[in-house]
């Protein structure tokens, strides 16, 4: 059975050699020193999962990310910071630029081997159902874009960002559930981040405005949280 291909970039080569040891043996695991090298292996290469570090020698590697998420062939790879900077601001940019995951240096290594490997399981889950459609909305996995078929028929592809993209597809495939804000935190950016359910309401009103007319779809329930539903809009 083929491994899964990993790409580690972080510059410490302390830590390289603690991740090789930690998931080594279960992954094919590339280490590069700066983004020039991501960047170089990237192109040689197709990987399943990237590990990256925040501050690294030639560039930010919350830019990095960001960067990757504007291609369509990156969209859909789980990206992990995994870095030392471990304020609420900075957890919070990550995933707004796209993280599927942030882990703080130092970590426990089979916590970090667990949260890894669910990612990776989570990828091959999603490519084996890479699109399916709910209502007036059409979602695709593979490249992480989602349309939506306007009143008059036509389609139109919604510009949203990777944070958007998780609740809609959270509620697309969960039509008629109440989700709390701390189920949709902690579903959408997972439980090791820690923000207020404010930061739920923000991204809600965004998505709402981006899908237009449709925005009666998805409802906030009085002292409950939200709720998408078609059939009383």
């Amino acid at each position: 059975m083929l491994k899964e291909k990993v790409l580690l970039v972080e510059d410490a080569r302390d830590m390289q050699m603690i991740v090789m040891a930690t998931i080594g043996n279960d992954c094919a695991l590339t280490c590069t020193g700066s983004l020039d090298e991501a960047r170089n292996a990237l192109q040689e290469e197709v990987f399943s999962l990237i590990l990256l570090d925040v501050g690294l020698p030639d560039g930010s590697g919350f830019d990095f990310c960001l960067a990757l998420r504007a291609q369509g062939k990156f969209k859909a790879v789980p990206i992990i910071f995994l870095t030392g900077e471990d304020g609420i601001t900075q957890r919070v940019r990550g995933f707004d630029y796209g993280a599927d995951d942030y882990i703080v240096k130092p970590f426990e290594p089979n916590e970090f081997k667990a949260r890894v490997f669910s990612k990776l399981k989570r990828k091959t889950e999603a490519a084996e159902q890479s699109s399916f459609s709910s209502g007036k909305f059409s979602v695709d996995w593979s490249t992480q874009k989602a349309t939506k078929i306007n009143k008059d028929g036509s389609k139109a592809e919604l510009a949203l960002t990777p944070i958007e993209f998780k609740l809609l597809v959270q509620f697309l495939r969960n039509e008629n559930k109440i989700f709390s804000r701390e189920e949709l935190l902690v579903a959408v950016w997972g439980s090791a981040v820690h923000v207020s359910g404010h930061t739920v309401d923000t991204h809600i009103s965004s998505l709402r405005k981006k899908v237009g007319e449709y925005s009666v779809f998805f409802k906030a329930v009085v002292k409950k949280g939200y709720r998408y539903s078609t059939t009383e809009a």
